[in-house]
């Protein structure tokens, strides 16, 4: 059994395409049918795609710091092996990737100590990032660790202004560029900061730290900016965009002690609808996507996106309406379920209105059984 390693790579900069030539071109194969890896558990996974590779990079931990590649050739059985997409989130940090030949699913005589070195500090700091999500109490920002990593300079500010918030403490900004920044304590207490490019792969780092506090509770804080207050309430606008400033106010005054002022909250507010809207219209402008792979993965289905016929002429793309029906839920309905068929909707109440129509039926189990969906605007005289 023969193993081909490449060290030192930063795990966001290889590429599905990248060890598919690296068994092609490098290794002698005439075409990779498969490309499994082996998770922190052992057990062996298909990777597809660029997404299955990324996966892999929010399992990284002490434990697992090597990533084992199998592949099967076209003269080889394919494997039944789960994909490896079922994990969310990417994070960056220097691993050896080892790739090599399928001969049989057993045990790998590849020692990932010949190949990875143990940095224990950056690999800390890379899993407390990994944790740090904007929650209603902050609590993932209350702390901040010499060698913490941050995928760039305004991720990494963000995470220092949360970090004031939830810790009531007053820091100034020293200086900052594309590539660094440095903060203080306001009141001139020992707190010191520096935070810079990373030399080994292109991340920001936590490089200095002196984390003292011995001042008192700042009201004030100017790392209380709309951006940072925007990215705290994306999640509520979001879900109700008449989120009231009274609320917001309310909210800081009471968990953070933080008092803010009502044209900042409306900065923030108008931040807040400008970043989901974008989001938005990216998840609108997937939708053809969408139906075509709904199409090609479930045969028969039905799948009808409506656009605006005047928005076209003026060179635009606008949504109407979508409907859409699996083949499987007909074929299944039609195979032995009950010959009733029920009719509901609801209104849909985030930032874009509309109706959700449903047709649905009953199983043998008295349960509701799906047969088709759609979205409409809501009913008006013109609809």
């Amino acid at each position: 059994m023969s193993v081909h390693t490449l060290s030192g790579y930063v795990s966001y900069l290889v590429k599905y395409d990248f060890i598919c030539e690296e068994f092609t071109k490098k290794l002698g194969f005439s075409s990779v049918e498969q490309l499994l890896v082996t998770g922190p558990s052992g057990r062996y996974y298909l990777v597809t795609d660029d997404e299955g590779v990324k996966t892999l990079q929010c399992l990284f931990s002490k434990d697992f710091k090597v990533i084992n590649f199998f592949t099967v050739d076209e003269s080889d059985l394919k494997v039944f092996a789960q994909n490896i997409t079922h994990h969310t989130e990417t994070y960056s940090i220097d691993i050896d990737v080892a790739f090599e030949r399928e001969h049989s699913l057993g045990g790998s005589d590849f020692d990932e100590s010949d190949c990875f070195e143990d940095d224990s500090i950056e690999l800390d700091g890379i899993i407390k990032e990994k944790k740090m999500v904007v929650t209603d109490k902050l609590e993932h920002f209350k702390e901040l660790e010499l060698g913490m990593t941050f995928k760039d300079i305004v991720e990494a500010r963000r995470a220092v202004n949360f970090y004031a918030l939830v810790n009531k403490k007053g820091l100034k900004l020293l200086k900052t560029d594309t590539s660094r920044a440095s903060y203080k304590c306001a009141e001139g207490y020992p707190f010191r900061q520096y935070i810079s490019n990373d030399k080994k792969c292109p991340t920001i780092r936590i490089k200095t730290l002196k984390d003292e506090h011995t001042c008192d509770p700042c009201l004030k804080n100017a790392r209380a900016d709309q951006n940072t207050l925007a990215q705290f309430f994306k999640r509520k606008v979001q879900y109700n965009p008449k989120y009231k400033l009274q609320d917001m106010k309310a909210e800081l005054e009471s968990g953070f002690d933080l008092y803010v002022s009502k044209s900042k909250f409306k900065r923030a507010i108008g931040l807040a609808l400008k970043k989901l809207e974008g989001s938005f219209v990216d998840n609108y402008n997937k939708l053809e996507a969408y139906g075509q792979k709904v199409r090609q993965s479930n045969s028969g289905s039905d799948v009808v996106i409506n656009l605006s016929k005047n928005a076209l002429e003026e060179g635009k793309i606008k949504f109407l309406r979508m409907y859409i029906c699996f083949n499987t839920l007909k074929n299944g309905w039609k195979s032995g379920l009950r010959p009733l068929i029920g009719l509901d909707g609801t209104f849909l109440k985030g930032r874009f209105k509309g109706q959700l129509l449903v047709a649905i039926g009953q199983d043998c189990m008295n349960q509701f059984y799906p047969h088709a969906w759609a979205v409409v605007d809501k009913e008006t005289a013109r609809t």
